[in-house]
């Protein structure tokens, strides 16, 4: 789901407001600062000391499409469902 910060923000002082401040939560924020390459030297090597960022409208570009990234959403579910799955065998045992 791609939000901008002042978004995120709205969202995040509803949900406290109505799950408290306290309220556990597992989240995975991705910025314009997580768009990046790493430049490779004239052996096709990257150079892993050196980051280089895309442009704004590239960088953009990027975090739209991870925001629509079905795959990322069906991952998440499958995990949260097999924690559940398991803290309910905990329970029954």
């Amino acid at each position: 789901m791609y939000r901008t910060l002042s978004n995120l923000r709205d969202s995040v002082n509803r949900m406290i407001e109505q799950q408290g401040e306290n309220a556990p939560v597992a989240a995975f924020v991705f910025t314009k600062e997580d768009v990046f390459f790493y430049p490779e030297d004239e052996n096709g090597i990257e150079d892993l000391d050196t980051q280089e960022h895309l442009n704004s409208d590239d960088t953009d570009e990027v975090l739209l499409e991870l925001g629509s990234c079905d795959y990322i959403y069906e991952q998440v579910f499958e995990i949260i469902g097999d924690e559940v799955r398991r803290v309910r065998n905990k329970v029954s045992a």
